[in-house]
């Protein structure tokens, strides 16, 4: 069986939708190879992020969270279950309305609910979590950050009615997506990497902890500025987001002190101490082009290259270190199976397609900068590293869905 409790639905729920919101990013590769009217590729593209990140990466969180943080009797109190079951339900619909719809009505409702009952979410949790460590901290303001993210959302639909697709409209989208990336995603990520070594009595530098969050911290908020230089701000706010990625780089070299302290006294496989140096050298990188992002001469660059520079970001973070690092949390604590050869072939090969599609992406993009011939068969190199992409992750979940209940 499937399904063996509460928390199995769940995480098995959350890993389904990943799977689906790939396969979808393999059918906008496959309309980019093999152009079909047939595909409506803005309508496909809506329903892979928003499942990407609404289904897989916030139900994956949450089911850690919950692991982690809250306490038994705490964690199926009525209405938090409930509502994350609603959760479920509501993303699971957007597979559905995106695709057939694009962003109107149906999806507008179910991201308005989705929207709500996460607010009953947050709040039971900031309710429940206990301590002042600083892998309580990070949470909080994790969910602090996912709070003033979804602000944005509701303040999209005044900028739509009243100014349409404007510079206000972009910006606003921009501010949702760097506090739910560089806010919610990152702090509770790293919030719960600090509490999965603290259950796993590795003795963390406490001084090391707190500069890390405190940097981490600081730099969230003003690191928004990197997100509208593309408008032709003043350049105040290129110096702003410098010092923001500054500052960032600060953090990072101390959860790389961190890491490096911790990771030869962990018992862990190769399988996870490899998914951790994975996800740090993806994340190093995220910060490496945030900092570069901040001169005027790369915004331009970017703006103008953005299918192959901002959207590898965008993988970067979401494949790279989120994925990732989920996927290094789920197994630690028993949730996702990675001990049998076909689970293991399909990590190996969900990571290949990760590098092959950065590279591409970059190094094409690259190419068209410095002005040199483009890659002739791009297209179909994507094509076949998503798939890569798509065949591992059917590897990986394989185990899951036919394991036995104990």
């Amino acid at each position: 069986m499937i399904y063996k409790n509460k928390k199995d639905f769940k995480f098995n729920a959350a890993i389904i939708l990943f799977l689906i919101a790939s396969v979808y990013g393999l059918i906008i590769r496959w309309n980019f190879t093999f152009p079909t009217e047939l595909i409506n590729y803005k309508n496909i593209l809506q329903a892979h992020s928003h499942v990407a990140f609404l289904g897989w990466g916030y139900i994956a969180s949450l089911v850690l969270i919950n692991h982690l943080f809250i306490k038994e009797k705490i964690a199926f109190f009525k209405t938090y279950n409930t509502a994350i079951h609603i959760i479920i339900v509501t993303v699971f619909l957007m597979l559905i309305s995106f695709p057939l719809i694009g962003y109107k009505s149906i999806s507008i409702v179910l991201l308005s609910v989705f929207g709500l009952t996460s607010y009953v979410i947050s709040f039971q949790i900031l309710k429940n979590i206990k301590g002042n460590s600083v892998s309580v901290k990070l949470i909080r303001y994790g969910i602090y950050y996912y709070l003033l993210s979804s602000l944005a959302t509701w303040f999209l639909a005044f900028v739509i009615v009243t100014q349409g697709k404007s510079i206000l409209y972009y910006n606003t989208i921009y501010f949702y997506l760097h506090f739910l990336y560089n806010g919610y995603f990152v702090f509770v990520l790293f919030g719960l990497l600090f509490k999965l070594l603290e259950n796993q009595n590795i003795i963390i530098s406490k001084k090391e902890q707190w500069r890390f969050f405190i940097f981490l911290n600081i730099a969230c908020i003003p690191a928004y500025a990197l997100s509208i230089l593309w408008s032709n701000v003043s350049i105040v706010f290129n110096f702003i987001g410098f010092l923001a990625a500054i500052l960032q780089l600060i953090s990072l070299f101390y959860l790389i002190k961190i890491v490096r302290k911790t990771i030869h006294n962990l018992n862990w496989t190769y399988i996870s101490k490899l998914l951790l140096k994975f996800a740090i050298i993806s994340y190093a990188i995220k910060i490496s082009f945030q900092i570069v992002s901040a001169f005027p001469y790369i915004v331009t660059k970017s703006l103008a290259l953005k299918h192959f520079f901002i959207i590898g970001y965008l993988h970067l973070f979401t494949l790279g270190f989120m994925t990732v690092m989920l996927f290094l949390l789920l197994i630690q604590i028993k949730k996702l199976i990675i001990h049998t050869w076909i689970s293991k072939i399909g990590l190996k090969t969900f990571l290949l397609g990760i590098i092959g599609t950065e590279f591409f992406l970059f190094y094409q993009g690259f190419l068209f900068l410095f002005k040199f011939n483009s890659l002739k068969f791009y297209n179909f190199e994507m094509l076949l590293f998503s798939f890569l992409l798509v065949i591992g992750l059917i590897f990986i979940f394989i185990p899951q869905i036919i394991k036995k209940t104990s």
